[in-house]
């Protein structure tokens, strides 16, 4: 191929051939000009060819020593290599065809496993300047938080010197009547400088002002580029159009740049968020203590250059604890605080943040799919171990014929690299192909997973994993098969030798390699088996009631979601509540005279629901003695319910009684609390008949109304089914009452009991709460036990990928198992048959096979246990009700391993006990 001039000089290998043949004419020209003068001295014509050649030199070696000078031979050698290969290979398909598959399961597993850690750990967000971005974080007591009281937010602003722009913002949703009716969007309220920190540019229009950050001024909107292409197809003149969003109408004021999304891809508009206010009052009715309102918000930050994140958390915790929100109210109060508050400021990178709960599920899964790939590598080592002693003539020709050690050991790597590399492009695209599907398979809301794909790196890394790969599992075959015995392996007959029924050299290998996979497959059963048992365990956990066709529903107050403020805070408050509230119990009506509704209630808290009214409140006790130690709080949750709801839910009964119609009048109220509050409020756990004071949460005190306690249920799991995680002390109050009109006027859950399908129940639900609410929507509809698949996702989705890892395992240490003793089996025919014609039974023959094979794995157990115990740490995070030495699971998981080791083990053992002697002994 004639290539341009250009390009010769650029990449001066294209024109070697050319370069080839200038030499080979040059080296003419120099013979015959060398024949001519051996012509002129005397030397006769037909001698003069010969002369001529002896007086130039050995021209191959010119040749050679020439393009050692060019320095491109090693490219000719590669080429070489690569081409003996693939032909080699092409005359083993079966064998070439079984390794690049167990490379591509290895390498592809690796490949998407790398992907994903890449995406969501590794790779940059999407701003400029990304790592200078900060989450703001603020706690209260020993558990951490992910936001920040406003206040505590406003004293961090005014006061701090690490942070060039902070901003808060706040998830919502809106309802926005359009031209296709009124739909629910997803969007976000931030401050004006959140734009600013995060290097945001408009498309059409301008940001926010920090003056549109006020309470009537804050009704208008920025758009998303996606949304004012798809909802108003791309209107140049959008600037200054009127949306109406949740009934108030907003002014557009700008359209971002395309490709710019915050806080996540679904947010589809942005206005401006309205700091809440605090205040600490004196409590009503003339009680002593206080009533506090506050409320919190996220808070990013972007760090001036110079500034760490640590030395922002320094001043952060400085300034909180000296003009913080609490310290506040200490001072309000005169320093009559009851509590003594631990109070924390954390400045965490925001990309950290983001990815800290799934870094360790990560690292776990990562760690999973490098063993497989290293047992796959053992697996294929073993295979061109034995592929090697067909070979073992071939080699021995090679080296006779001039080959050295290193030009063998080379030949033999670039086998085991193109194998690689061609199950690398296989493993390529089933990762790609994986990679695709996983946000429809990975359970819940997992931040940053849709970055996640084959991207540059993501093919980088497949490439030089599959390189190093095939030197890793190349080396031990090329080094092994190089170094023989020339003479004796020229007059080897066939690859059969005499001698007892030992393994030779190169079986020992594949024998210590097949102990190894037994070892790695016993630590991935191991630890799929103890995330198989905490599955199991959650699945099987006393939930505390009957989720069976039970179907909920969220729904909030449409006019209370107004007003910046949050719930309540809009036009009407409290009015506007309780004319909610009043809708939710005409819709409860409605439904409760459908014949296939069993019972149906109202609460403002639903176990393993997102959302809800989550209140904490001090608890003290009129009758015995408190449970807490000296100087601990207690407290509890307090959930606002109908008394429809236990009929609903169907909560275990432990002592007293549930509520019933009567106990909705009004003072003294009373209380049910599950059997965490009775233990830890009650030394005894006899709470029946007692009374508690229920406080205002984390500033109570004073004269606030006594509760009866007429009964008591079983814990209800709210937070999760983890049977380790910490249970609420809970208490449940009738509603509604005064005091419960904003809790469940705001929003509420309602939950039904049906005699059938629950789901066929949802469009009577809907249909009745818009009859009673025409701006009502229900969200987050759901079965029970939807809920609680849900809650298992996560753990049922980590034991399937382990266990299928594990599977795959303990497939390739079978398969590694069942070659070694085939190999064997087929390499000592004559021993066999020898010993058979001298005497020896089928079950003495069965036994020898068998029994090395057992050798093997009990080894390969003994290792794999040893390493199981000191790895299975790694998981302890994801066990729920189950030790990381758990017996059962390190007994049954090298059971498994020995039960299906046998079998391969059988398999070329009753082989060997077919073998014919007279046929082996006349042929041999």
């Amino acid at each position: 191929m004639k290539w341009p001039g250009w390009l010769y000089r650029l990449l001066p290998y294209l024109g070697r051939r050319h370069a080839e043949e200038d030499v080979q004419q040059e080296l003419r020209l120099h013979l015959d000009l060398e024949r001519e003068r051996q012509r002129d001295v005397g030397v006769p014509e037909a001698d003069a060819e010969l002369a001529a050649r002896r007086r130039l030199g050995n021209v191959a070696l010119i040749r050679e020593r020439t393009r050692d000078v060019w320095g491109w031979r090693w490219l000719d050698d590669l080429g070489r290599d690569l081409r003996h290969a693939v032909r080699g290979l092409g005359r083993s398909p079966g064998f070439a065809a079984t390794v690049v598959l167990v490379l591509a399961l290895g390498i592809g597993a690796n490949t998407a496993m790398f992907s994903v850690v890449y995406g969501m750990l590794i790779r940059p967000l999407p701003y400029p300047d990304a790592g200078t971005i900060v989450r703001i974080t603020e706690s209260v007591g020993p558990r951490p938080s992910s936001s920040i009281i406003n206040a505590s937010l406003e004293a961090i602003v005014e006061e701090a010197e690490s942070f060039e722009q902070i901003a808060a913002y706040r998830a919502s949703t809106f309802e926005w009547a359009g031209p296709e009716g009124e739909v629910t969007v997803r969007a976000a309220r931030v401050s004006p400088a959140m734009f600013p920190l995060l290097r945001a540019r408009p498309h059409l229009g301008r940001l926010f002002t920090d003056g549109e950050a006020r309470a009537g001024a804050d009704r208008v909107v920025l758009l998303r580029h996606a949304a004012w292409t798809r909802r108003f197809g791309s209107d140049p003149d959008i600037v200054g159009a009127i949306l109406e969003l949740d009934g108030v109408p907003h002014t557009v004021v700008g359209v971002l740049a395309e490709g710019f999304f915050f806080p996540s891809p679904e947010e589809e508009l942005w206005t401006p968020f309205v700091m809440p206010g605090w205040s600490v009052e004196p409590a009503p009715d003339g009680r002593e203590g206080y009533s506090v309102t506050m409320s919190t918000t996220n808070a990013l930050g972007r760090l001036l250059p110079g500034v760490s994140a640590e030395q922002a958390t320094t001043e952060v915790r400085t300034i909180l604890q000296r003009s913080g929100f609490f310290a506040r109210v200490r001072d309000v109060q005169g320093g009559r605080a009851s509590v003594a508050l631990e109070i924390d400021g954390r400045v965490v990178p925001l990309l950290e943040e983001m990815v800290r709960g799934y870094r360790p599920a990560l690292l776990a899964l990562t760690t999973a799919t490098a063993l497989v790939l290293l047992i796959a590598c053992i697996n294929v080592a073993g295979l061109l171990l034995a592929r090697g002693v067909t070979r073992r003539r071939a080699l021995a020709v090679c080296a006779a014929l001039g080959a050295g050690r290193g030009r063998l050991v080379r030949q033999l790597l670039t086998e085991g690299v193109v194998l690689s590399v061609a199950g690398g492009l296989l493993g390529l695209a089933a990762a790609a192909a994986v990679l695709g599907g996983l946000p429809a398979v990975v359970p819940g809301d997992v931040a940053r997973l849709d970055d996640v794909g084959i991207n540059g790196p993501g093919l980088a890394f497949a490439l030089a994993l599959s390189v190093i790969v095939g030197l890793a599992f190349g080396a031990a075959p090329a080094f092994q098969w190089s170094r023989f015995g020339l003479v004796r392996a020229l007059n080897e007959g066939s690859a059969h030798a005499a001698g007892g029924f030992r393994l030779l050299r190169s079986n020992r290998a594949r024998a210590g390699l097949a102990g190894a996979q037994v070892a790695l497959a016993v630590v991935l059963l191991i630890g799929a088996g103890l995330l198989l048992r905490s599955f199991v365990g959650l699945v099987t956990v006393d939930r505390g009631y009957d989720p069976t066709n039970v179907v909920t529903a969220h729904t909030r107050n449409p006019e209370a979601r107004r007003g910046a403020g949050g719930p309540g805070a809009g036009s009407g408050g409290a009015a506007a509540d309780a004319r909610f509230q009043a809708a939710l119990l005409d819709a409860v009506t409605r439904l409760e005279r459908l014949p296939a509704v069993a019972a149906i209630g109202l609460s403002s808290d639903l176990p393993l629901a997102s959302g809800g009214i989550r209140s904490t409140t001090s608890v003290r006790a009129a009758g015995p003695p408190e449970a807490a130690g000296p100087g601990e709080r207690l407290s509890a949750q307090v959930t606002w319910v109908s008394p429809g709801y236990f009929e609903a839910m169907r909560p275990r009964l432990l002592r007293g009684r549930l509520f019933t119609g009567i106990d909705q009048a009004g003072s003294p109220g009373a209380v049910v609390v599950n059997e965490t509050f009775a233990r830890r409020v009650f030394d005894d756990g006899e709470a029946v008949g007692q009374r508690v004071q229920l406080g205002i949460a984390g500033f109570g005190g004073g004269d606030t109304p006594w509760w009866d306690v007429i009964g008591v249920v079983t814990d209800l799991r709210y937070a999760g089914l983890a049977a380790t995680s910490e249970q609420w002390a809970q208490a449940f109050v009738p509603a509604p009452l005064a005091p419960a009109a904003r809790a469940i006027g705001a929003e509420a859950f309602i939950t039904v009991r049906t005699t059938g399908d629950p789901l066929a129940l949802v469009p009577f639900l809907r249909e009745s709460v818009a009859e009673a609410h025409p701006r009502a929507r229900l969200d987050d509809v759901m079965t029970m036990d939807g809920r609680l698949s849900l809650a298992v996702a996560q753990p049922r989705f980590f034991a399937f990928i382990v266990g299928f890892f594990a599977a795959l395992a303990l497939l390739l240490a079978a398969s590694g198992l069942y070659g070694l003793l085939s190999y064997t089996v087929a390499q000592r025919r004559s021993e066999i048959g020898i010993r058979m014609a001298l005497g020896a039974r089928r079950g003495d023959i069965l036994g020898l096979v068998v029994r090395q094979g057992t050798m093997l794995v009990a080894a390969g157990a003994v290792v794999g246990l040893a390493a199981a115990a000191a790895s299975s740490r790694v998981l302890a995070s994801f066990l729920y009700g189950v030790a990381i030495n758990d017996r059962l699971t390190f007994v049954a998981a090298p059971l498994v391993l020995v039960a299906v080791a046998l079998v391969a083990c059988w398999l070329p053992a009753r082989r060997a006990t077919r073998v014919d002697p007279m046929e082996v002994l006349r042929f041999e």
